[in-house]
């Protein structure tokens, strides 16, 4: 080798790189770590490429434009045809003020909750800023930690999307803000775009409408107050429920001392300020109010947005409620004789069972003088509604309308291993009677009986299918967040079968549009589309697909049933509608609540009436001429009268026909109606004594349910709806309660049982009451359907 070359070779070698890396001189797996001057190098590459981004960033982000919230675009919302309108969600009032316009108090108040660095800071918190980024990294993004400033920019020029590309831009623009804007401009423009609830924009009119005064004026107590609002403005009406606030109010009132805004002896003396009642617009007068609130909050659920964003997001919205039916609905309650007790109330809400949109309801005289709506938000025990949700149970899992139960008052039943005596209503006494006369004659016995035969947790989750919300937990109860949970309903209370679950009228008129759609359950709901902009952009749409949660042949046999409590049962003054109806009777201990639930095959309805008095339920009491108020008296009057006009021109419908049950091992009955006496026939053409019109139970074929009969409701198109198994009995042999042993169908003339449950009871509540047969009105001749006369 040359020498040259050989000289050339040995300077390579001990000549080191730019980094030193590997690094020269080290032997084994360390010379692989970083030295410093690697460390030192890139730790200057990645300052300066950040710097650079930055510096891009910061040049490339423009102040945009105001958003379309922040412009305030008029939302707007429609009956089912599209075009007359209910109501509209819009900025009520709006009035910037100038810093110096707003209390010093307010203004501390709000940089105490919100931003207690504002004077300090740029415009931004990298701490704030960190922790959203990790949120939106890992998705689990709670808000808070912006600045005032932040806020401003978020409220005015951006959105509320969660994610890291509007968190950037929130940032360059706050940043660009705090360059061209004064503290005191940021904070007045802030206090100016905020939401304070009632639909108010801006401090100005938040204190004009909770204080009745100026910004200027408000003290240190009404100050913590407005501030502790900026984070949930929506949370509660802090005129209803201030305590809704008081946790943030004292973290405000805290942080004011902390920060040498008051001292301690003012703290001190700061309490929870009064505030006025919310006052509400005319336009919103009678069942427009009703609808305008409920479609608000169907609306802030399914876009997910905040009530600012609605009034002022430019939006258009369809709903299903028809104008006609729901002129129908009131006139319908308005046919209650007028001498009313105190407290009284009724509720109707009429549901497609096709796609589960709300026709119609009533949730009060006037949205203005009560905004609660009895129809939605109100807690009712069911009474004897309930049953047919043990109906469906049991014939899922074997039990057949032919079976026989004890129908005697009082009767004891042997529930797993305790004594239940159950009562009819009214002492009404019967003999061994069948499943189907049970349900026309609504006999809490037989029903007791069943319920103790398929087990309470079947019929609990027949409800729930159905439509019935779930049972409230420990915590929403203690929390008061009942609204979207049944009361009182337990799988440890076998009166549950009786009616002892408080539901909401809406649930129930869900449940038995399940019913009426044959087995298939669809979301209720009262919104049809949601459209935003001059574009007129498809934001929503509801989902009207059903799901069945019911066989066929269940859902047939139920309505079948349910068709007989009209035909001849408790709820026979439902002939009047004069086209197939199905339906069920309910009357709740100590007369506290009367229902009718029923429905034709396309539509569904529940009335109830009840009343509380100073927050607590009461006795509904004698009225119009009336001694005792029923389920199968007011309530079915009312259901007839509304279904004849909301039916009128629409094509008479029949329920599917009969078909073949589900073939499930039956459960023991512990409780099997006792044998009936033999009893002599009489001769031929002699008097039997009976009145001559006692009717025997309906008889109906047994067939296969086809699927057109269904009317394309379920969602599995495949289904054949056939399932193996013996045929349902068609041949519905009489209910011996006209036998020797001297039961009928009339009550016992001589000392009837007492209502009231024995001690030896185990539940807790008393089971409700139901009027039988006798509880009904006088049966008009039917009319032809959609005669209103």
């Amino acid at each position: 080798m040359a020498k040259g070359q050989h000289t050339a070779k040995n300077i390579g070698r001990n000549t080191k790189n730019l980094l030193n890396y590997p690094r020269a001189g080290v032997s084994g797996w360390t010379r692989f770590l970083p030295s410093i001057r690697v460390l030192v190098v890139g730790g200057l590459s990645l300052v300066i490429a950040l710097c650079v981004a930055f510096a891009i960033g910061y040049a490339a982000t423009d102040i945009p434009e105001p958003n379309l919230e922040a412009t305030g675009q008029t939302s707007t919302i429609y009956y089912s045809d599209g075009k007359t309108p209910i109501g509209q969600y819009k900025v009520e009032d709006r009035k910037s003020v100038e810093i110096d316009e707003i209390s010093e108090p307010m203004q501390k108040a709000a940089i105490a909750a919100e931003d207690t660095s504002f004077y300090e800071n740029r415009g931004i918190s990298i701490k704030g800023l960190s922790r959203a980024v990790v949120g939106v990294a890992t998705n689990k993004y709670a808000g808070g930690g912006s600045t005032i400033t932040q806020q401003y920019v978020k409220n005015f020029y951006l959105t509320n999307e969660h994610s890291l590309d509007r968190k950037v831009k929130e940032m360059f623009i706050s940043l660009k803000i705090d360059q061209q804007q004064s503290k005191d401009e940021i904070l007045a423009n802030y206090l100016n775009t905020i939401y304070l609830g009632r639909r108010s924009y801006g401090i100005e009119v938040a204190s004009q409408n909770y204080f009745d005064k100026p910004a200027s004026e408000l003290n240190v107590s009404e100050s913590a107050l407005l501030a502790a609002m900026i984070q949930r403005p929506g949370a509660a009406d802090p005129s209803d429920n201030p305590e809704a606030y008081q946790d943030r109010f004292d973290y405000v009132v805290k942080n004011m001392v902390d920060e040498g805004f008051i001292t301690e002896e003012q703290a001190a003396k700061v309490e929870m300020p009064e505030v006025r009642k919310q006052n509400k617009e005319s336009s919103l007068s009678g069942q427009k109010g009703y609808m305008w609130d409920f479609v608000r909050r169907e609306a802030l659920r399914k876009l997910d947005i905040d009530e600012a964003q609605l009034d002022r997001g430019g939006y258009n919205i369809v709903t299903t409620f028809d104008k006609d039916r729901m002129k129908a609905a009131e006139q319908a309650i308005k046919t209650l004789p007028q001498d009313q007790p105190e407290g009284m109330q009724a509720g109707l809400v009429s549901i497609d069972p096709d796609n589960g949109g709300i026709e119609a309801f009533y949730g009060g005289k006037n949205y203005l003088d009560q905004a609660f709506n009895a129809s939605t938000q109100s807690h009712v025990q069911a009474g004897s509604t309930f049953k047919p949700f043990a109906l469906v149970a049991g014939l899922e899992n074997g039990v057949r309308l032919t079976d026989s139960y004890p129908g005697a008052s009082p009767t004891t039943l042997n529930n797993d291993g305790t004594p239940w005596t159950v009562n009819n209503f009214g002492g009404s006494s019967y003999g061994p009677v069948s499943l189907l006369k049970a349900t026309q004659s609504s006999i809490n016995t037989a029903y007791a009986a069943l319920n103790v035969q398929i087990g309470t947790d079947k019929t609990i989750d027949a409800a729930t299918r159905a439509g019935v919300s779930p049972a409230c937990t420990e915590r929403e109860i203690k929390a008061g967040d009942t609204g979207g949970c049944t009361l009182d309903m337990s799988a440890a209370n076998p009166s549950t079968v009786l009616g002892t679950p408080s539901v909401k009228p809406l649930d129930m008129a869900s449940a038995y549009a399940t019913f009426a759609a044959n087995g298939v359950h669809h979301e209720t709901h009262s919104i049809k589309t949601i459209h935003q902009g001059a574009e007129d952009k498809e934001v929503f749409k509801a989902e009207t697909k059903g799901k069945r949660v019911f066989d066929k042949a269940v859902g047939a046999e139920t309505s079948y049933a349910l068709s007989q409590v009209v035909q001849g049962g408790s709820g026979s003054y439902a002939q009047n509608l004069g086209r197939p109806a199905a339906g069920k009777t309910g009357t709740t201990n100590e007369n506290k609540a009367a229902w009718f639930s029923g429905y034709t095959p396309n539509l569904a309805t529940s009335v109830v009436l009840y009343r509380e008095v100073d927050g607590k339920s009461v006795s509904i009491g004698s009225f119009g001429g009336r001694g005792e108020v029923t389920g199968g008296s007011f309530p079915v009057q009312v259901w007839t009268d509304y279904m004849q006009k909301a039916l009128q021109g629409e094509k008479v419908e029949q329920f599917p026909a009969r078909g073949e049950l589900p073939d499930k091992p039956k459960p023991k009955n512990s409780n099997p109606a006792p044998a009936p006496k033999p009893e002599p026939k009489a001769p031929a053409g002699s008097n039997d004594g009976s009145d001559g019109d006692e009717e025997e139970e309906p008889k109906a074929p047994i067939e296969t349910p086809k699927d057109d009969g269904d009317k394309n409701k379920d969602s599995d198109g495949d289904e054949k709806g056939k399932e193996e198994g013996s045929k349902d009995g068609s041949d519905d042999s009489k209910d011996s309660e006209g036998s020797a042993d001297g039961s009928n169908d009339d009550p016992p003339k001589d000392d009837p049982p007492k209502d009231d449950p024995p001690k030896d009871d185990p539940p807790k509540d008393d089971p409700p009451k139901d009027d039988g047969a006798e509880g009904g009105l006088p049966v008009k001749p039917p009319k032809s359907p959609g005669d209103n006369g």
